[in-house]
C-alpha cells in the first residue's frame, strides 16, 4: 500500500512539475531562512552561559542622577571590589577587570597592537570559566607583571616554543612574564581576552591611583551564592556607599547588579568592554524568521488545497473500485507530507549553502555541527509534518466525503469556505510581506538619517593616529610642526579620545553645586587646537589660546553642561574636583556636538588642556592626493616612533562603526523582505494559474460574447488586488506600532512618514499585479475555441 501511495505521489510530481517546483522550492527557502535565523537567535541568547557559575555572576553597574538626566555606567571605582568583599559575607568572590584599549605588545621582531588586553585580579579564574591549557589558575596572576595569553596569541609571539616563563614587552615600557596559556574562549562572551595581565601591574604600568573612589575606571564582578536574591544585596548598597563616599552620596549614586548573562543583549551602558547587541534586534530577527516560515507554509497549504480539488474524479474512481475513506485520507496526507519532507531536505542543503553568506552579513561565525544538524533535522521534520498535515487535511477531508457518482459526473462544487480560506491565506501572506517592507524602509531611513545628520563637528577628512608610547605626548610639539610642513595638512590636535571613540568620565563639583552633588561628567583632555581641528563652533566666550598662559587650567563646556549645572552665565565659573576644590575656570561654551552615537542624548561635556593625557592624534587633511598624504604621515611617524607600527583610521569611519547593529539589521530586513515577497509571489503565481485554469470555459464564453482583452485581465486580477488592499489595511497599524517602538530606542530619530506606508503598499500591489498579470494575459490571449473545448 505504501509503495502504491509513493508511486502515485511521484506520478503527480512528474505530471505537475511546475506546481511541484513552486510548492517545494517556496517551502524549502522559507525553512532554510528560518533555520539560519534560528541559529543566529540561539547564538545571541547563549552569551556568557558557558560559565559554570553563570547564574551566580553579576556585574556592578552605576546610575548617577543628573538634574535632568541619568548617567548610566558599567564601571565602578577600583577600591569597591575588595571593600565589598570585606563588608558583605554573602559575596563569595569579587573580581576587577580593566581594559586599556589598543596596546602594543612585542617580543623581538614580533610586534602587534592588541585590542583585547585586560588587567584582572588573580581570582578571575574562580569566577569565570576560563580554563588554562598551561599554568596554575590559582597562582597565574598573583604576582605583578605576570600575564596569561591565549593559545593563538602564544603562536603569534612564540611560534611552536613553550611560552611559559618567557616575557613580552608591553607598550615599550614593562616586561610581562607569561605564566599561563588560556584555552580558546567561546565567541559567545561579552569579553574575550587575548591577554590577561595581573591587576597588581596596573599601578606600575600607568601610575593610576587605584585607591581613588572617584575614579570610575574598572569593572567589578561579584560571585554570589547559588539561589541568592541579588535584590537583597542591592538594598544594602546605599548605606554602604554613604560610609565610603560621604553622607547623601547614595541620593545620586545608585548601584545595581546586572546578571552576566544579560549583559550582551540588555546593557547599553557607558564604559562597556565592547559593543553589545540588543534584545529588541534579536526579537525582531526571530519574528522575521517566523514570518518567512509562516509565509512559506501558507504558500504550501494554499497551493495544496487549490490543486487538490482537481483530483475529484480520481477520488470517485477509487471509491468505485473499493477504496475506503481512511485509505484516501492516508493517501492525501501521505502525499502532502512527502512533498513537505522533500522540501525539508532541500532546505537543509540550502542552509548549508547560504551559511557563509549569512555569516558575512551578520558578522558571526555560525556553524552547523553534527549536533546542530540532528537537532535541526528533528525540529524541521516536526515543522514538515505539521505543514504536511495542515496542507493535506483539508482536501483529504473535503474530497473524500463526496459520493462517487457526484464526483464522476463532475458535480463537485468548490465550497465557499475553501475559497475564503485561500483568500484569507493570501491576505495573511501579503500582510506579513508588507510588514517586512515597511520595516525595511523605516530601518533604511533611520540609518540614512544617522549617517547624514549634522553632528555639530566636521568628521570628514580627519585621520586618527593612536598613540601608545607614554613619551609621545611630550614630543607632540615637534611631531605637530613636522606634520604641518606638508601642504595637505590643515591642522592637527591631540586628545584623550575623539568623538565616536569613547571618552573619560570623572566626578566633579562645579560651582553652584552642593556638597552632596558630585556628577560624573564626560571629559576630553586635549590641546589648544582641538576645537579648530574638529570645526566645533564656540557660541559664547572664546576658544583655548596659546596667548593665555592660564588656559592650562581653563575649561570649555558644551551647552548640555551649562543646562545641567544650571548656570545662567557660565563664563568665569569654576570647576571643582570631587571635594569641591577649584581646578579651573570656564572660558568658553561650545555648541553641543555628538561625541556618542545617536542612541543617546548629548551629555554634559568638559574640554580641558592636558596634552600629556592624550592618546590620539587627529590630523585634518585636504582630500586631494590622499594616498601620498598617508605615506607622508607614515614616514613622519617612523621618524618619531620607530619602534611602533603605523596605524590610522578615518574619524567618519570610526563614527559609522557605532551603527553596525543597525546596518546589519537593515541588510537582514532587506533580504528577508525580498525573500518574503518572492515566496508569496511564487504562491500567487501558482494560485493565479490554477484560477485561470478553473475559469477557462468562462473566459472563452466571455470572449465569444465580446469581452475585451483588458476586461478579461481585469476580471482575473481584481480579486487578488482586493486581497493586497486588505493586507495593506491590516499591516499598516501593526507596522506603525512596531516601528514606533523600535525608533524609541534612539534619542535622535526620524518621524515615521505615511509615504513609507504608501510605498510599501504600492510595491506589494505592483508585484502582485505583475505576478497575476502574466497568467491573466495568457488566459486572455487564449483561443476561445480551445477554451470552450476544455475538458
Amino acid at each position: 500500500m505504501l509503495k502504491n501511495y509513493l508511486k502515485i505521489a511521484l506520478r503527480n510530481l512528474r505530471k505537475h512539475r511546475g506546481y511541484a517546483f513552486i510548492n517545494v522550492t517556496g517551502l524549502a527557502v522559507g525553512i532554510a531562512c528560518c533555520a539560519l535565523i534560528a541559529l543566529f537567535v540561539r547564538d545571541e541568547l547563549s552569551y556568557d552561559r558557558y560559565h559554570e557559575q553563570a547564574d551566580q555572576i553579576y556585574r556592578l553597574a552605576l546610575d548617577i542622577d543628573l538634574s535632568d538626566d541619568v548617567l548610566r555606567l558599567a564601571r565602578s571605582s577600583p577600591p569597591m571590589a575588595p571593600a565589598l568583599l570585606d563588608a558583605f559575607p554573602e559575596i563569595i568572590e569579587a573580581v576587577r577587570l580593566r581594559s586599556m584599549g589598543r596596546l602594543l605588545v612585542n617580543r623581538e621582531d614580533h610586534r602587534f597592537y592588541e585590542e583585547r588586553f585586560y588587567f584582572a585580579d588573580a581570582n578571575v579564574f574562580d569566577v569565570f570559566t576560563m580554563p588554562l591549557l598551561q599554568g596554575n589558575p590559582q597562582t597565574a596572576l598573583q604576582t605583578p607583571f605576570s600575564v596569561v595569553l591565549t593559545e593563538e596569541a602564544a603562536r603569534r609571539y612564540f611560534g611552536a616554543a613553550d611560552p611559559i616563563g618567557q616575557t613580552v614587552r608591553l607598550a615599550n615600557q614593562v616586561d610581562l612574564t607569561v605564566t599561563g596559556v588560556l584555552a580558546p574562549i567561546p565567541s559567545q562572551s561579552h569579553f574575550r581576552p587575548d591577554f590577561l595581565a595581573s591587576f597588581a601591574s596596573l599601578q606600575s604600568f600607568r601610575g593610576t591611583n587605584l585607591e581613588r573612589w572617584g575614579w570610575l575606571g574598572t569593572l567589578t564582578y561579584l560571585l554570589l551564592p547559588e539561589g541568592y536574591d541579588p535584590a537583597s544585596l542591592e538594598a544594602k548598597l546605599p548605606a554602604w556607599i554613604d560610609t565610603h563616599r560621604g553622607d547623601g552620596q547614595s541620593d545620586t549614586w545608585h548601584f545595581y547588579l546586572q546578571p552576566v548573562t544579560a549583559i550582551h543583549l540588555n546593557s547599553e551602558l557607558t564604559g562597556e568592554l565592547g559593543p553589545n547587541s540588543d534584545i529588541r534586534y534579536t526579537y525582531l530577527l526571530g519574528l522575521l524568521g517566523l514570518f518567512i516560515l509562516l509565509i512559506a507554509c501558507i504558500n504550501y497549504m494554499n497551493l495544496a488545497t487549490a490543486r487538490a480539488t482537481q483530483r475529484a474524479k480520481e477520488v470517485g474512481m477509487r471509491k468505485v473500485l473499493g477504496a475506503h475513506r481512511h485509505q484516501l485520507l492516508r493517501q492525501f496526507l501521505g502525499e502532502s507530507m512527502f512533498f513537505a519532507v522533500l522540501a525539508l531536505f532541500l532546505a537543509l542543503a540550502l542552509a548549508d549553502l547560504l551559511l557563509p553568506l549569512f555569516n558575512t552579513q551578520t558578522a558571526k561565525d555560525l556553524t552547523l555541527s553534527l549536533h546542530d544538524r540532528l537537532f535541526a533535522l528533528l525540529a524541521l521534520l516536526g515543522i514538515g509534518l505539521v505543514v504536511g498535515l495542515g496542507a493535506g487535511s483539508y482536501p483529504a477531508l473535503f474530497l473524500t466525503r463526496f459520493q462517487p457518482v457526484e464526483t464522476l459526473k463532475g458535480h463537485v462544487r468548490t465550497r465557499s469556505t475553501g475559497i475564503r480560506l485561500r483568500q484569507g491565506l493570501v491576505a495573511t501572506q501579503f500582510t506579513l510581506s508588507i510588514l517586512l517592507i515597511i520595516g525595511t524602509l523605516t530601518v533604511s531611513h533611520q540609518q540614512a538619517y544617522m549617517q547624514n545628520k549634522e553632528l555639530g563637528f566636521n568628521q570628514e577628512q580627519v585621520v586618527v593616529i593612536p598613540m601608545q608610547d607614554e613619551t609621545t605626548p611630550a614630543r607632540y610639539a615637534a611631531i605637530k610642526q613636522a606634520l604641518l610642513q606638508h601642504p595637505s595638512v590643515i591642522s592637527t590636535t591631540v586628545a584623550s579620545s575623539l568623538p565616536g571613540r569613547g571618552h573619560d568620565e570623572l566626578t566633579f563639583r562645579p560651582e553652584g553645586l552642593t556638597d552632596d552633588e558630585n556628577p560624573a561628567l564626560a571629559i576630553f583632555f586635549a590641546d589648544h587646537d582641538f576645537v579648530e581641528t574638529l570645526d566645533i563652533k564656540v557660541i559664547e566666550g572664546r576658544d583655548f589660546s596659546q596667548d593665555f598662559a592660564t588656559d592650562t587650567s581653563a575649561f570649555l563646556v558644551n551647552e548640555a553642561a551649562v543646562k545641567r549645572l544650571g548656570w545662567d552665565n557660565p563664563l568665569g565659573k569654576y570647576i571643582g574636583d570631587d571635594s569641591g576644590a577649584p581646578i579651573g575656570t570656564v572660558v568658553g561654551v561650545v555648541q553641543d556636538f555628538h561625541f556618542e552615537s545617536l542612541h543617546a542624548e548629548i551629555a554634559p561635556l568638559l574640554l580641558q588642556i592636558a596634552p600629556a593625557s592624550a592618546r590620539e592624534i587627529a590630523v585634518r587633511v585636504r582630500p586631494e592626493n590622499l594616498s601620498e598624504m598617508l605615506a607622508f604621515l607614515e614616514q613622519q611617524w617612523h621618524v618619531f616612533e620607530p619602534t611602533y607600527p603605523f596605524q590610522y583610521s578615518f574619524l567618519d569611519d570610526d563614527f559609522d562603526q557605532l551603527y553596525r547593529a543597525e546596518q546589519r539589521l537593515g541588510r537582514i530586513f532587506g533580504y528577508a523582505s525580498f525573500l518574503a515577497i518572492l515566496i508569496a509571489c511564487l504562491g500567487l503565481f501558482g494560485l493565479a494559474a490554477f484560477t485561470a485554469q478553473q475559469r477557462t470555459k468562462e473566459i472563452g464564453i466571455r470572449k465569444v460574447l465580446g469581452a475585451s482583452f483588458a476586461r478579461i485581465v481585469l476580471l482575473l486580477s481584481k480579486d487578488f488586488a482586493k486581497l493586497v488592499l486588505v493586507a495593506f489595511a491590516l499591516a499598516t497599524p501593526l507596522a506603525y506600532f512596531a516601528m514606533r517602538r523600535w525608533l524609541d530606542s534612539f534619542a535622535y530619530r526620524i518621524e515615521i512618514s505615511w509615504g513609507i506606508f504608501l510605498i510599501a503598499g504600492l510595491m506589494a500591489l505592483l508585484v502582485a499585479l505583475l505576478t497575476v498579470g502574466y497568467q491573466s494575459i495568457r488566459a486572455a490571449l487564449a483561443d476561445p475555441v480551445e477554451s470552450l473545448r476544455y475538458e
